[in-house]
């Protein structure tokens, strides 16, 4: 009677150990599959040269960035571009107008693109021209915007200010502050 005791026990003390082991598994943190953080601004995923990005929104073709240099962070939905060359387009494809700048940066998740430096904006249809420091296309809206100073011309025609909108063409130009123009 003892030993059947002594096994008895033992089977219990092992039911208890399997029991304890498999509740402390039930309560272990979940662990996502997904470690990947956010790329520090020194540590770039990818550098291309001679690259180019569609610039896309509702499935339309807005138009097309191209750069000397670009370069990926954040797992490829932030693009760094330097010699910017950027052509924004009609739904049809017809050109509607040029951005050329030193650098720029375009946001694939909230379909931004800002360019910085000496920016330069024209009109394939009119010549029209737009200078400013800093531009941003939002790519849903199909706008133009800044909150810098800029100058706008058309022909012999001059409007300077600070902050402006404008579509991709410059058909339409609206300055925010501190608008001086010419007729």
């Amino acid at each position: 009677m003892t030993r059947v005791l002594i096994i008895v026990r033992a089977a219990i003390g092992l039911a208890a150990i399997a029991f304890n082991a498999f509740a402390a598994g039930c309560n272990t943190p979940q662990v996502s599959a997904n470690t990947r953080t956010q790329t520090p601004d020194d540590s770039v995923e990818q550098v291309l040269f001679g690259a180019r990005t569609v610039l896309v929104s509702n499935g339309t073709r807005r138009g097309e960035v191209a750069g000397d240099t670009v370069s990926t962070f954040d797992a490829a939905t932030r693009f760094e571009f330097h010699g910017v060359h950027a052509v924004f387009t009609s739904p049809l494809g017809r050109p509607l107008g040029t951005l050329t700048s030193g650098t720029g940066t375009y946001r694939v998740g909230h379909a931004q693109f800002d360019a910085h430096g000496r920016v330069t904006i024209v009109s394939d249809t009119t010549r029209r021209r737009l200078e400013g420091n800093t531009v941003r296309y939002d790519v849903v809206q199909n706008r133009l915007s800044s909150d810098s100073a800029f100058v706008a011309t058309a022909g012999t025609r001059r409007l300077t200010g600070i902050g402006f909108t404008a579509d991709p063409g410059l058909f339409s130009v609206k300055g925010l502050k501190s608008v001086i123009g010419s007729p």
